[in-house]
């Protein structure tokens, strides 16, 4: 985690930006999550970290860390509610408990760049990005 947070702060550091404490909490918040997060479980995050912050400044930062690349929404339809996870992730899917609320990362076998590009020949539709849940009751909710 060390390296990819000296990564993450130097492309920013490069990029002109400043490495605010919030800013380095959050990133490193993001780094020790293994599932997608709210605004609400980083603010609740950095609560038990005791940082000091302000609430609208987190959403801020969201905002920035998304806009440079850093992370990416993730908008799950069965809830209101935008998750974020870091961009640099291998590319894969969620697994989502309706019941408790887990969700689990999961990467399918199949290629579906084949079927963006059987899309793109059969329709003329260009896909820039597809996003797949599986929704359904988790083994400890059974």
């Amino acid at each position: 985690m060390a390296q990819k947070l000296d990564d993450i702060l130097s492309a920013l550091s490069e990029g002109g930006f400043r490495l605010t404490r919030l800013r380095k909490a959050v990133v490193e918040i993001f780094l020790g999550s293994t599932l997608p997060l709210s605004a609400a479980d980083i603010i609740a995050r950095l609560e038990e970290k005791k940082a000091s912050f302000n609430k609208t400044t987190v959403y801020r930062e969201l905002a920035f860390l998304k806009d440079t690349g850093i992370i990416k929404e993730i908008q799950f339809l069965h809830e209101r509610v935008k998750r974020y996870e870091l961009s640099s992730l291998d590319h894969h899917h969620h697994l989502i408990c309706l019941k408790c609320k887990m969700v689990e990362d999961i990467v399918l076998e199949a290629h579906l760049e084949e079927q963006e590009d059987k899309i793109r020949r059969s329709t003329g539709f260009h896909v820039l990005n597809h996003s797949l849940e599986f929704l359904g009751i988790c083994q400890a909710c059974r």
